[in-house]
């Protein structure tokens, strides 16, 4: 077979450009220090390049993952800190002021501190891990309104009793019906029909609201399904308003993830026809945590008192036995009167109750044993004989609690937001206006307003950790909500009812240990995302290793063969050059 000078040619220009190329090739190794740059260059070696890729970038968001988390579980840990330490100097005040040698001024004087204090554990427990996400509050908050009691089974009565007007986020609902009969539910089943016949108002679907209702230690509470400080609900109307007991009741937005509020009541003896909107504490940081009673001096006209205040026992000039009063104070605020009161001994082993405000005997024959207790209205007084001493036929002792006036000679108008201490409701004529002698009481209490749902992070296929705590098991249960514990023994010191403070110690008790379950709850999370941080960093050094195996030239290796391909085509450009000098190209140059 002939072979031409063109195909010689043609061999070796292709040997001189494969080596070229291959040249080529090694300098873009050496430049990235991959060995793989593209599927062609080794299909099987890509693959296995692109599985480790996806494992080692899965194994750094986990640990992006438990770095957010750890920063969450440090913040939990630091504001559980601070409330024990809250609670604890709480409780040291408790210890103190409960001692007989405290009076009325210095258990007034500890009310300030505690006071602070408990402003200062509301800070710790809406701590914010960043701009709107609670720390304790799950993974948002809502607004609120929660009823009073509601006594179950509850009967709808059509066309009497079944109707409500709701403000959900500013956006008023129609005349909202609740039923079409006579109907007797349960309380979860008030909270299932309240729900679905409020997020089916045809003025709140337009605006897009909605609710969810729940029944709680016997209240029904409607929160919207919004968050944050724009949510908030209200009940406004409605013929069963009264019967599901948004004739009062507390509100809040979700602003906060305990929000302090403050549950508004009509007194049952009122003999007016105005109610009082749910309360709310529109401003935490002024307000006093006290309660407060609005008692009209006319159907025009009003004052505000404040009730966390001494209960006052004056012995008759005329008393005979040697008896007196060794503790007094305000057991239940939402039943406390502004009245005056007689305990009468009939004789040296009972006594009569009698309202002398209104001239009715409250109670009569009742058995008098020393030191013990004497209760009505949400008062309670204890007496004590003497050494020697004991009551005799005919002794008087007057009882009277003594507010203080936050508000006097207001002027009423229907709807018109009442303001105080941070404090806002509203009062409004329903079937007429209110009555002189009509009360409606305002007493502080406090609300969760976070959900249940808990932050899970993944750190494996298939496997998360939780890396929060729930507020509503830390702060306000499940054994005892600290805020209303310290508002208890708060209105207990501006009281000066040593009985109530000596309460206020073992709820005090119970929430430390409540607040320690806590702290343990987050040293585990802390520790078991630790162990899982330091198994994930090893994972990742493995990973990278087994990656750098196939991606990575091994640069020795990679320098040689350079250098033999640089030869090979110094090589093969000094051949062609003979080639040509021999050939017949050159004669016919």
């Amino acid at each position: 077979m002939r072979v031409t000078e063109q195909q010689v040619f043609g061999v070796l220009v292709n040997n001189y450009q494969r080596a070229r190329f291959q040249s080529l090739r090694l300098q873009e190794h050496l430049a990235t220090g991959k060995q793989v740059l593209q599927p062609s260059d080794d299909p099987g070696r890509f693959h296995r390049i692109v599985g480790e890729q996806t494992t080692l970038a899965k194994l750094e968001q986990r640990l992006r993952n438990i770095s957010t988390a750890t920063t969450r579980v440090e913040l939990a840990d630091t504001s559980l800190q601070g409330s024990t330490e809250a609670l604890s100097r709480i409780r040291q005040l408790a210890v103190q002021f409960a001692s007989d040698t405290n009076g009325a001024a210095e258990r007034a004087a500890g009310a300030h501190e505690v006071r602070a204090l408990l402003q200062q554990l509301f800070q710790l427990g809406n701590a914010e891990f960043d701009e709107n996400q609670p720390v304790f509050g799950g993974t948002s908050r809502h607004g609120f309104a929660e009823g009073l009691t509601v006594s179950t089974p509850v009967t709808l009565t059509d066309a009497v009793a079944d109707t409500l007007t709701v403000r959900i986020d500013g956006v008023t609902s129609g005349l909202i019906d609740l039923t079409s009969g006579t109907e007797t539910l349960s309380g979860a089943e008030v909270a299932a029909r309240v729900q679905s016949r409020i997020n089916t108002d045809a003025s709140l679907l337009a605006a897009g609201k909605s609710v969810s209702v729940t029944y709680e230690n016997a209240r029904l509470v409607i929160a919207s399904n919004s968050d944050g400080s724009n949510a908030n609900v209200e009940v406004i109307g409605g013929s069963a308003r009264a019967l599901l007991g948004f004739n009062g009741g507390s509100a809040g937005n979700g602003a906060a993830t305990f929000a302090p509020t403050v549950v508004t009541q009509a007194a049952s003896a009122n003999s007016g026809g105005a109610t009082i909107s749910q309360g709310q504490v529109r401003t935490a940081s002024v307000a006093s945590f006290d309660n407060y009673v609005v008692r009209f001096t006319s159907p025009a006209t009003f004052d505000v008192v404040n009730t966390s205040a001494p209960v006052t026992v004056t012995a008759s000039l005329a008393n005979v036995g040697r008896v007196g009063a060794i503790d007094t104070g305000v057991i239940d605020p939402q039943r406390a009167t502004l009245d005056s009161y007689e305990i009468q001994f009939t004789s040296s082993t009972q006594y009569s109750v009698v309202n002398t405000t209104t001239g009715s005997t409250l109670s009569t024959g009742n058995t008098y044993v020393s030191g013990g207790a004497i209760e009505f209205d949400g008062l309670r007084v204890v007496l004590s004989n003497g050494q020697p001493g004991s009551p005799v036929t005919g002794d008087r002792f007057t009882v009277a609690l003594t507010p203080k006036t936050v508000l006097g000679g207001q002027t009423y108008t229907s709807g018109a937001p009442i303001t105080f201490d941070g404090i806002q409701f509203a009062i409004t004529n329903d079937t007429a206006s209110p009555a002189a002698g009509d009360l409606f009481h305002i007493v502080s209490q406090s609300r969760y307003a976070g959900d249940s749902v808990t932050h899970e992070i993944e750190v494996a296929d298939g496997e998360v950790i939780p890396t929060n705590v729930l507020g509503h098991q830390a702060f306000s249960g499940p054994n005892v909500n600290l805020f209303e514990t310290a508002q208890h023994l708060l209105a207990s010191l501006r009281g000066n009812f040593k009985a109530g403070i000596v309460e206020s110690l073992g709820e005090l008790d119970r929430a430390l240990s409540q607040m320690s379950a806590a702290q343990a709850e987050v040293g585990a999370l802390t520790n078991r995302l630790e162990a899982t941080s330091s198994a994930l960093e090893d994972a990742k050094v493995l990973a990278t290793n087994t990656l750098s195996s196939f991606a990575d030239i091994d640069l020795a290796r990679t320098i040689s063969d350079l250098t033999l391909q640089e030869y090979a085509i110094q090589a093969a450009g000094e051949t062609l050059g003979r080639i040509f000098e021999n050939s017949l190209l050159k004669h016919l140059r």
